[in-house]
């Protein structure tokens, strides 16, 4: 059995001699130049995530109102990244592909240039939302109890919003050159100086005002700012062959650049749209199943997004691996990191189906201690098992579709299963056949699931390894 599992994992089984068209090292070699780019991504998104729970316990010990004002921001908020998320995608391909192909001056005026233009986009962007933040929560569903507050919250929010699109640029244009290791390390600094900060301003330690969820708001701007300045020394420093603004290439906008930009970024916009509007709608279909099933649904999905970060790292070093081997001219790499990936996704898949199946109902009471949502929430954990093997590897799969630069087919089929069957057979099963949070759950799996299958198709039919970036 382990010399079978051992010839499944080798570089023999992964890329055949036939196939290849160089050398390409040893199993171990590969596996860890693909590790060294997804365990920084990884760690980065689970620190985010224990960070967030604890803010969210903060905030949540000032009562009710006080969680709802910092929670009301979320959707707004998620909306306004939409713009930095796809450019973001398009950064890390097409930094990927010139580095491979050794164009440092192409490299280097891509990171420039999409930094500008999303300064451009978001200054006015985020000015408007700052002066009409209260029409904005009170359209996503804010009430009078606690909209004072939650415009306060919102406003540092939005101003926090200008360090982060500049961070995640930046953190998406070092993910296609390869160096994810230092986004990791800035964000480690920055979310425990939010928290650190929040334990102050939120409770008014020592002599600290006692600011509440404004306190929460403060922490997170100061946060994001230096990570943002954490990010901006790394790509500042003087390197001859590297990643930086040091380099002679230019500021000003050229049109074979923003071409190329936009027609990565523009498909990735529209998935993200897509993306965006199923949730939404999956979201409010499960709101309208009332307080506990919402709550055991809140409780799974954070049990899910833990082991999310595990796939989310994987399509990271899935992209950066894939923009970096086309720019080489050496596509069957390409494909080879893409199964390294998808079989690292299976391991991941299968180490959470069985803590689901084994700890879901401990797991569980670590965020509730009320029996009727601990119930429900427990007896989700088996379609929760079988929804992790899908999530990772459609996140293995899209993730060397995104390196290619292949996202206008993303957009498609993110418009049909997300943003049209998901919301379509969510209400079927939920409501029409009556399964409540069970049909919600299954609905999930099978948009994971669907996604995957497209995802697959088009990786295993090849044609994004010739596509020109």
């Amino acid at each position: 059995m382990i010399g079978l599992l051992r010839r499944w994992f080798s570089i023999d089984a992964v890329l055949p001699y036939e196939a290849r068209k160089g050398p390409v090292g040893s199993t171990k070699e590969l596996y860890g130049r693909y590790l060294k780019i997804a365990w920084p991504a990884t760690l980065q998104g689970l620190m985010l995530q224990f960070m967030t729970a604890i803010d969210l316990a903060m905030v949540g010990s000032l009562g009710a109102g006080a969680l709802a004002s910092a929670g009301i921001m979320g959707q707004p908020e998620m909306v306004m990244l939409i713009f930095c998320r796809a450019l973001s995608i398009a950064v890390t391909a097409i930094i990927a592909r010139r580095y491979g192909e050794g164009d440092m001056d192409g490299m280097n005026a891509v990171l420039k240039q999409s930094i500008l233009l999303n300064f451009l986009i978001y200054m006015p962007l985020l000015a408007v939302c700052f002066l009409n933040l209260e029409h904005i929560l009170r359209f996503t569903g804010a009430e009078d109890s606690y909209i004072e507050t939650a415009v306060w919250y919102g406003r540092f929010i939005v101003i926090s919003l200008l360090f982060q699109t500049f961070s995640q640029i930046v953190g998406a244009a070092l993910i296609g050159y390869g160096n994810t290791k230092v986004i990791f390390k800035s964000n480690v600094v920055g979310n425990i100086l939010n928290t650190i900060m929040n334990f102050f301003l939120i409770y008014g330690i020592g002599f600290f005002p006692e600011l509440g969820v404004m306190g929460a708001g403060v922490s997170t701007m100061l946060s994001s700012a230096v990570i943002a300045l954490l990010l901006l020394r790394t790509i500042s420093q003087h390197t001859s062959d590297g990643l930086t603004l040091r380099h002679p290439s230019k500021w000003g906008f050229e049109r074979s650049v923003l071409h190329t930009v936009f027609h990565v970024g523009g498909s990735s916009f529209g998935e993200q749209f897509f993306e965006r509007f199923g949730m939404y709608t999956y979201t409010m279909i499960v709101a309208s199943l009332g307080a506990v099933p919402l709550a055991a649904h809140y409780v799974c999905m954070n049990l899910m997004d833990i082991f999310y970060y595990f796939a989310m790292g994987l399509g990271f070093a899935g992209a950066s691996h894939t923009g970096q081997s086309l720019g080489h001219k050496r596509p069957d790499l390409a494909y080879a990191y893409g199964q390294i990936g998808a079989r690292i996704g299976l391991c991941v898949g299968l180490l959470s189906a069985c803590i689901f199946l084994g700890l879901g109902d401990i797991l569980v009471q670590f965020y509730t201690r009320e029996s009727e949502v601990v119930t429900l929430a427990a007896s989700l954990m088996g379609v929760m098992a079988v929804a992790a093997f899908p999530q990772a590897l459609q996140q293995v799969y899209s993730g060397v579709l995104k390196g290619a630069g292949d996202t206008y087919y993303i957009m498609k089929y993110s418009l049909v299963s997300v943003a049209i069957i998901r919301p379509v057979i969510t209400y079927l099963l939920c409501i029409t056949l009556g399964l409540g949070l069970f049909g919600a759950w299954l609905s999930l799996c099978f948009d994971q699931s669907l996604r995957l299958c497209c995802a697959y198709i088009r990786f295993i039919r090849g044609a994004w390894q010739y596509r020109v970036v």
